[in-house]
């Protein structure tokens, strides 16, 4: 008799385990929310609208691709939630705070231009929203909640100044001109670390000149730049700003090298300028090239541009990019769903998450390497556009290191 009661007990036990473990299984499946909200918010009818505009077309493909072929995140689909500001400042905010305010509110927010990236900053720090943005140092650091998602634009300066160290055959120095819009993103690059480490590498920066985001003539800081002598010219600008600048040298007949960071010319703009006129240009670049068409994930986006009746002038890098981003997103949610579970997944879990990222490739079109320190990348290339194309120097990816340009209380 007491084994049978005893066994009754043992079998009690054994069934309350089971069913703690089956209700606790269902809590948890319970608490998995209906979607997941990231939001993109840019100029998407301003000045940047030639580049931006891809962004909000390749985000609702981009997001196809991940909730229809890999399930969303653990089978909880992405939602995105998309705000044009116009190139306005108050615009921006305004559309921050109403998403924000939403519940559940986006655990994720991409950003395409550094000015709302930099005035967002502190208050995505406070509301623990993670931002996926440019590298403007000022945008990323004090380290917040800011992610840049190419290296800081100085750190960039500095990879092309290693570059140019290396591969300059005259002994005088190399002189370096820098002509950048008169903006947060075009400033960027005009740090007194970007100036010592010039001097560090025999380069001498013989003229800063800055010109509007509007402006299409830049003979006058062009005329100025020539009286200096300058070898190369380097900008921090985009969509025409390259254009303006090349333009300008051709009209002069001056032979002068001009180099810009990554993104400066991207696919949609090369395509857009006039037939030759960037060609021979120098570019700091981050992505894989368009120009590599064989490549399985480039064809994956391809694919869904092609089946959603695309337009030429929607294919570049803002429709990659937004893939990518996609990418980033879904990666880190991932990985602090399965660090914290459902119950605690929220910004702050999803920004530890992007911290643990080492190397990681998104749609092998990049490398990312991000640490509690460190929120920027480091990885470049350096390029030279041929037509449409960035093309690799060196007929391969040559991926650098940059030089860390942070100003030292960043780092």
């Amino acid at each position: 008799m007491d084994r049978v009661k005893k066994a009754g007990v043992a079998l009690a036990v054994v069934c309350l385990v089971v069913l703690t473990v089956l209700n606790l299984a269902s809590d948890a499946q319970a608490k998995k929310p209906d979607v997941i909200r990231i939001a993109f918010v840019s100029d998407m009818s301003g000045p940047y609208a030639p580049m931006t505009r891809q962004y909000a077309i390749g985000f609702q493909d981009g997001l196809a691709y991940f909730n229809q072929e890999l399930g969303g995140v653990e089978g909880v689909p992405l939602e995105l939630l998309v705000r044009d500001t116009g190139g306005k400042m108050d615009a921006t905010v305004s559309h921050y705070m109403n998403l924000r305010e939403m519940t559940p509110k986006p655990l994720f927010l991409g950003l395409v231009v550094s000015s709302d990236a930099e005035a967002l900053r502190e208050r995505a720090k406070e509301d623990q929203i993670p931002i996926f943005c440019p590298a403007a140092t000022s945008a990323i650091y004090p380290l917040a909640y800011n992610f840049a998602y190419f290296p800081l634009y100085p750190d960039q300066a500095g990879a092309f100044m290693d570059w140019l160290g290396e591969t300059w055959d005259q002994k005088r120095p190399a002189k370096l001109a820098f002509l950048t819009w008169d903006s947060t993103y075009g400033r960027a690059v005009l740090t007194d670390e970007v100036r010592a480490y010039a001097k560090k590498k025999n380069i001498e920066i013989v003229a800063e000149e800055l010109f509007g985001l509007r402006d299409v003539d830049v003979t006058t800081q062009l005329t100025r730049i020539r009286a200096k002598g300058a070898d190369w010219i380097y900008s921090n600008t985009t969509a025409h700003g390259p254009w303006t600048i090349a333009k300008g040298i051709k009209e002069m007949g001056y032979p002068v090298n001009l180099v810009t960071s990554c993104g400066s010319q991207a696919h949609n703009t090369l395509v857009a300028a006039p037939p030759g006129l960037m060609d021979g240009s120098y570019v700091v670049n981050f992505f894989r090239s368009f120009a590599d068409t064989d490549n399985p994930m480039m064809k994956k986006v391809r694919e869904y541009f092609d089946k959603n009746n695309r337009t030429a002038k929607d294919w570049g890098m803002g429709y990659f990019g937004a893939f990518w981003f996609i990418d980033v997103f879904h990666q880190a949610i991932t990985r602090a769903v399965k660090k914290v579970g459902w119950d605690k997944l929220d910004g702050q879990a999803v920004k530890e998450a992007v911290e643990t990222f080492r190397d990681y490739q998104p749609l092998d079109a990049t490398m990312y390497t991000y640490t509690a320190t460190k929120h920027s990348p480091e990885k470049i290339y350096m390029g030279r556009v041929k037509g449409p194309y960035v093309l690799p120097l060196g007929g391969g990816y040559q991926w650098r290191t940059c030089p860390d340009l942070r100003p030292d209380q960043f780092k």
